[in-house]
C-alpha cells in the first residue's frame, strides 16, 4: 500500500537554521517513501533530495541490485538503447540518427551530497556518480535514466551540461544509427590514474585530463585571458564592456576550434 506524502512546517527557529546553511527561505518539508528508490524523498518547493531509510548501507545496495540496464523512454528525447560496449561492460547506442546540440537525455537518478555521495561510492567497484553543483551529486545506480551507461572517450560525441538544476546529456556533433554515445569523464589528473580504453584517435592514454585548458585554448592564450579577467574580476567590474570583449573573444576561438556552443555549465562525473 503506497503511502500518502507527509508534509511538516517548520518553527520559525527551524527555518532560521535552514536559512543559515543553506540561504534558502524553506517553511515546509514534504516526505514520501518511494519503492524504487533506497530511501525518503524529501521535497521543498520544486527541490527534491533524497536521505538513507537508515545508516545501514543494505537498502542502497538492494536499491542498486534492482537497477536494470536499460534506457527510460521517459528522459530521452531520441530512441536508444543499453547493449555491450567494446569500451567497458553496457553502453549506451542510438537507434535514430542524433543532429548536433541537441539534448539526447536527462541524467537522473538519488539526489544526494557530497558526503552521502562518497559513503556510497567508498568500496564500489562501478560509480554513476555525477556532480551537479559544489553540493549535490546526481547517483544514476538508483533511479537512472540509463544515461549513467554512457561510456568515456578522448573523442566523445555527448557532454554533459547542467541546465535548470538537472545534467542533460547533449550532442557534440551528429551522431549516426547504431553509434555508441560516449562522453569524456575528464577526472582531474591529480585523482589516481586511470586507463582510458576508447580506442579512438585522440586517446590520451588516460580517463583524467592532463591540462584544465577549455577547447580552442592554447596555454599562452588561457593563460593571458585568465589573468586578464581575473584582474577584472577582482576590481569589482563583472559586467564591464572589457570584460565582456575577453569573453567574446574566449568564445569566438572555441567557435573557430570546432567547440560546441554554449547552452548551460558542464558538469563533470566524480
Amino acid at each position: 500500500m503506497v503511502q500518502a506524502p507527509v508534509r511538516i512546517n517548520l518553527t520559525p527557529e527551524q527555518q532560521a537554521l535552514v536559512r543559515q546553511a543553506s540561504g534558502k527561505n524553506i517553511a515546509s518539508l514534504g516526505i514520501e517513501p518511494n519503492e524504487t528508490g533506497s530511501g525518503w524523498l524529501y521535497s521543498a518547493g520544486n527541490n527534491q533530495f533524497w536521505l538513507l531509510k537508515h545508516s545501514d548501507p543494505e537498502s542502497y545496495r538492494a536499491a542498486r541490485r534492482r537497477q536494470k540496464p536499460r534506457i527510460n523512454p521517459q528522459y530521452a528525447r531520441f530512441r536508444l538503447r543499453v547493449g555491450k560496449s567494446r569500451i567497458h561492460r553496457f553502453g549506451v547506442f542510438a537507434l535514430e540518427r542524433i543532429p548536433a546540440r541537441r539534448n539526447v537525455i536527462d541524467y537522473t537518478g538519488e539526489l544526494v551530497n557530497s558526503v552521502e555521495s562518497n559513503r556510497r561510492t567508498k568500496n564500489v567497484k562501478e560509480k554513476y556518480v555525477i556532480k551537479l553543483d559544489d553540493f549535490w551529486r546526481i547517483d544514476g545506480a538508483v533511479g537512472g535514466s540509463g544515461a549513467e551507461f554512457i561510456n568515456h572517450s578522448c573523442d566523445p560525441n555527448i557532454r554533459y551540461r547542467v541546465v535548470r538544476n538537472q545534467v542533460v546529456c547533449q550532442s557534440i556533433r551528429p551522431i549516426e544509427v547504431g553509434e555508441e554515445l560516449t562522453a569524456d569523464y575528464r577526472f582531474p589528473n591529480k585523482a589516481p590514474m586511470l586507463p582510458c580504453r576508447c580506442g579512438s584517435a585522440q586517446c590520451r592514454g588516460t580517463i583524467n585530463v592532463r591540462n584544465s585548458r577549455r577547447c580552442g585554448e592554447t596555454p599562452q592564450t588561457a593563460k593571458v585571458a585568465g589573468a586578464a579577467v581575473g584582474a577584472l574580476i577582482d576590481d569589482g567590474e563583472k559586467n564591464s564592456d572589457e570584460l565582456r570583449s575577453w569573453r567574446g573573444r574566449a568564445a569566438l576561438a572555441r567557435a573557430r576550434a570546432g567547440c560546441p556552443r554554449d547552452s548551460g555549465q558542464d558538469a563533470r562525473v566524480t
